[in-house]
């Protein structure tokens, strides 16, 4: 029988108070001794993925997350769409491709998660071609899939938010 837990994710916001919480709580499966692996997309996190291994220490009794043990090959991608009906669009789009967004009629704001099998390439061109950097934006917060940029990959392990994530 599996065990599904929730994770925290310490966050801390940079000058401008980006993100606007100081904690994140993501589903995860025990697989190991103090080891979860990440079973939803992260909406906040930068340098982890649904499907990624990470180690956890018992903090008053929350799993915090200290670091990752594994990756799982995801790439996780956040999207910005100013207009629900826009939005609509690309979700739609984006699943056409293979990916896969967590969604919320109250934000503009969403993760995407890439699986390993999926094209990244397809995607990450799908959303090039409509960005506008005012209605639609998107941004890396984490790429496993191979052939992206190197820059773009050393970036979001810059950007992480565990100090001691393996690459």
């Amino acid at each position: 029988m599996s065990v599904y837990e929730k994770l925290i994710f310490k966050l801390i916001p940079d000058e401008e108070g980006y993100p606007p919480v100081s904690t994140e709580a993501i589903w995860g499966e025990r697989v190991g001794v103090n080891q979860y692996q990440v079973d939803n997309i992260p909406y906040y996190v930068y340098g982890v993925s649904k499907g990624d291994v990470v180690k956890v220490e018992n903090i008053s009794g929350e799993h915090v997350v200290s670091g990752v043990i594994m990756r799982g090959g995801h790439s996780t991608l956040r999207v910005y769409v100013e207009e629900q009906r826009r939005k609509s669009e690309v979700v739609q789009a984006i699943a056409e491709r293979g990916g896969v967004c967590s969604v919320s009629s109250e934000f503009s704001l969403f993760p995407v998660d890439i699986p390993p099998e999926v094209d990244f390439r397809a995607i990450d061109e799908y959303l090039s071609s409509i960005a506008d950097d005012e209605l639609i934006s998107y941004e890396d917060a984490c790429l496993q899939h191979l052939g992206i940029d190197s820059s773009r990959v050393l970036e979001c392990f810059a950007l992480s938010t565990l100090a001691n994530v393996t690459h």
